[in-house]
């Protein structure tokens, strides 16, 4: 797979899989008590909303309906 180009809409399939394992996983488990500092201030629902865009412009790149 190393030697072969990438097909792009498999890899947004992938990534949005990905993203949406992490998303999954993140409402079930627990924040933890004492979170390590962040570089962002961004919240989760903002960090969210940037994801989705992310997808959205990967999607409309790809000519895939979002």
């Amino acid at each position: 797979m190393a030697d072969e180009p990438e097909n792009p809409e498999a890899a947004a399939d992938r990534l949005e899989a990905a993203l949406e394992r992490i998303a999954n996983l993140a409402l079930v488990q627990p924040a933890p008590a004492n979170p390590p500092a962040m570089d962002s201030d961004l919240s989760i629902p903002e960090i969210a909303d940037r994801l989705d865009s992310l997808i959205g412009r990967l999607r409309a790149a790809l000519g895939k309906p979002g």
